[in-house]
């Protein structure tokens, strides 16, 4: 059976097929924004494909996209020349990228088991700058869901390996690095969850 990164380097383009003309996220990325500076450095970890980080320069933001998928980056990069795309995997150190003032991970935790949501969002606490914002995209529950996580795909089994998590784990999880500010269910879709968490600073 093959993996979560296998997964997407055999679907990327189907992803981005729907995504790029599918506004649905369009809002939330808006609300997202709110938190931020003028002309913000965004990092869209977990990029896909890139339409999200097309949707985010679109909107004012200064872009860089990372993904463990060479197939999701290869697209991205080329629907989006003029952004910055790196291939890399969420659970490795990331920060000689710089420092961020907000980081989207839409639908990027879904991946990653309870156990590791601590050191997932450890990497994300190294990029953000002091008050910088997580934007994280999940969905509500506990455990891997098989349902959502095994397909076959041209005659081959494929495990993406993915999670739900609640507000609860993920803020465990944040301890000591984030402060809760927002949880905002997504319309028509209830069991999908967007929460805001802020840095904090380094004294508190």
């Amino acid at each position: 059976m093959k993996g979560i990164k296998d997964y997407y380097n055999k679907t990327a383009q189907a992803w981005a097929d729907r995504w790029y003309g599918d506004d649905e996220l369009l809002p939330y990325l808006k609300i997202f924004l709110t938190y931020l500076p003028e002309r913000p450095r965004v990092l869209d970890l977990c990029c896909g494909a890139g339409y999200e980080s097309m949707r985010l320069s679109r909107l004012g933001a200064v872009v860089t996209g990372l993904d463990f998928s060479e197939e999701s980056i290869r697209i991205a990069r080329e629907r989006n020349p003029h952004l910055t795309f790196v291939v890399y995997d969420m659970l490795e150190d990331y920060s000689f990228l710089g420092a961020f003032d907000g980081v989207a991970c839409l639908a990027g935790l879904v991946h990653i088991p309870d156990e590791k949501l601590a050191a997932a969002l450890g990497n994300i606490h190294k990029v953000l700058k002091t008050g910088g914002v997580l934007f994280a995209a999940v969905r509500d529950g506990t455990g891997k869901d098989d349902a959502s996580s095994c397909f076959v795909v041209d005659g081959e089994t494929y495990d993406r390996a993915f999670y739900l998590h609640t507000r609860e784990e993920l803020a465990r999880a944040a301890a000591g690095l984030f402060d809760f500010v927002r949880e905002i269910i997504m319309d028509g879709q209830h069991e999908w969850r967007f929460y805001v968490f802020r840095k904090r600073a380094a004294e508190e």
